[in-house]
């Protein structure tokens, strides 16, 4: 189901909600452990060389320890829902376990429209996707989780995306038809070059695009991700999403609005994620002035 993306002129009403909740993530454990893939680009506070490292030479990391120890300072921001995706966790529920993650690295969620510096845009549920990194390019406000195409709804997508990926099949036909149109023209073995070792599989994703407040009111959709943190597991038969959600986040959380240097690779463990109490508050945000 796509969904016919937030302008920054209809965000939701406020809502506020407070208590504990605990998480079981043991029952029907599936046959193989899953594994969570976590990346992470802060754009508007790393240099230009770390940014070009990351995304020419990625590194793979095994269950890389945390950033060091520190204390940034309190940022204050609001949740927005992004493109929706299939989940078997309603928007509300996933905020309610990114909130605690957030608070560790002192994001905090405010109704106070004076404070709120950041947007926080949250996708989330089960998709077909190929490279499940952070993007390079396109960072803007108006593209969602694939860039979409010039004059396109927000999130929609083409038929093929390096990231995404696409169906493999329209792929492998298109190849068919340009080699028949032209079989000197270069197309045989597109399809094969595309794909590479990275096929399009179904995932879970968890994605948070932070957008600075302040930009907003100035660029509008021109506005470029502040940060932003890609989790993704592929998706196993008898594993729902509501079963690795809160795993998915934990292993994510010390890079909220961090550099990973590439891909971090995580394997979930039995067991019982505890989150305490939490606010979840969400409100309207002054639109950009139209210049």
């Amino acid at each position: 189901m796509q969904y016919s993306g937030p302008s920054i002129r209809l965000l939701l009403a406020a809502f506020t909600l407070g208590f504990g909740l605990v998480l079981s993530v043991h029952a029907d454990a599936p046959k193989h452990p899953n594994e969570i893939v976590v990346s992470a680009a802060n754009y508007a506070q790393s240099s230009p060389e770390v940014l070009a490292k990351l995304f020419q030479h990625p590194v793979e990391l095994i269950d890389v320890p945390p950033p060091p120890a520190g204390t940034p300072p309190v940022r204050y921001y609001q949740f927005l829902p992004a493109e929706r995706l299939e989940a078997d966790l309603p928007y509300l529920e996933v905020c309610k376990l990114l909130s605690p993650a957030l608070k560790a690295k002192n994001f905090l969620n405010t109704a106070d429209q004076a404070k709120v510096q950041f947007i926080l845009r949250i996708t989330f549920g089960e998709r077909p996707w190929r490279d499940p990194f952070v993007r390079e390019n396109d960072l803007e406000w108006r593209q969602g989780l694939v860039p979409k195409k010039r004059g396109a709804a927000f999130g929609s997508t083409g038929a093929w995306d390096d990231r995404a990926g696409g169906n493999e099949s329209a792929l492998y036909q298109l190849e068919r038809d340009l080699v028949d149109l032209d079989p000197s023209g270069g197309a045989e073995g597109m399809a094969d070059r595309l794909i590479g070792d990275k096929p399009t599989e179904d995932y879970y994703l968890i994605v948070v695009d932070a957008f600075e407040v302040a930009a907003l009111k100035q660029k509008g959709n021109k506005t470029p991700r502040a940060w932003s943190t890609f989790i993704a597991v592929p998706r196993q038969k008898g594993v729902k999403f509501s079963d690795i959600a809160g795993q998915m986040i934990a292993k994510a959380a010390p890079y909220f609005g961090e550099t990973l240097p590439g891909k971090a690779r995580f394997t979930d463990r039995e067991g019982t994620v505890k989150l305490g109490d939490l606010q979840v508050i969400e409100e309207n945000i002054p639109a950009p002035k139209k210049k």
